[in-house]
């Protein structure tokens, strides 16, 4: 079996609860959404062809029990992506997703932690109330959700979504600032003020990096 890999390399998390450990990231090329903030538009086409055991071996190579598998969009590629979670797992890696909150996620394995995207209104991506009342009959203790804000309009919209979902309490939620658009101490007050157990994220490989740096 083969995947279109955009690039594998190992770095620091800069994101979700396992923010600032060490870990592996397997970038998929391709995606179905095109949201006005993307800041890996490099991954939409292009890629190398890999087998399998290829892309198993680059990961082994970094010794490094952290694996995420992102994109892009790596649903996508779904048999082949669920298939290469499945045999991370057999591996012993924790294995982390994140995907953009279009696809069901089924046949992801239980022990993986899905990291989705909830899009507000101003990434310019038609939400699918269907896909995300399916999600909500079917929360993983290890769910986490991503909402990335340019504006307060988008904040208050994905609380309003969230409690539709009923996410509160039942997932983590982080809160992240579109880069440049809205100061993380704005998003912070916001945050306190809603007394709900949201989190703040930074991104923290675009403070300790170059925010167009690849492969860090």
């Amino acid at each position: 079996m083969q995947l279109r890999i955009c690039e594998i390399f190992h770095s620091i998390q800069g994101e979700s609860s396992f923010v600032g450990q060490p870990c592996v990231f397997v970038r998929l090329t391709g995606c179905n959404l095109r949201c006005v903030w993307c800041d890996t538009q490099y991954a939409y086409e292009g890629g190398e062809c890999m087998e399998m055991g290829d892309v198993l071996a680059k990961i082994e190579s970094f010794d490094c029990d952290l694996v995420e598998i992102t994109g892009g969009e790596p649903m996508c590629q779904k048999t082949a992506a669920c298939e290469l979670m499945s045999e991370l797992i057999r591996r012993g890696k924790r294995v982390l997703l994140e995907t953009n909150g279009s696809f069901l996620l089924d046949c992801v394995p239980e022990e993986v932690h899905r990291i989705i995207d909830l899009k507000p209104p101003a990434s310019h991506v038609v939400h699918d109330e269907n896909l995300w009342n399916h999600y909500a009959e079917s929360w993983r203790d290890t769910d986490e959700i991503k909402c990335v804000v340019a504006c307060r309009e988008d904040f208050d919209w994905c609380i309003k979504k969230l409690h539709q979902y009923k996410a509160f309490n039942r997932v983590i939620i982080h809160f992240s600032p579109v880069w440049g658009s809205v100061a993380p101490e704005e998003l912070a007050d916001w945050i306190c003020a809603a007394h709900l157990p949201i989190r703040l994220n930074l991104q923290i490989h675009k403070v300790i990096w170059s925010p167009d740096a690849r492969g860090v």
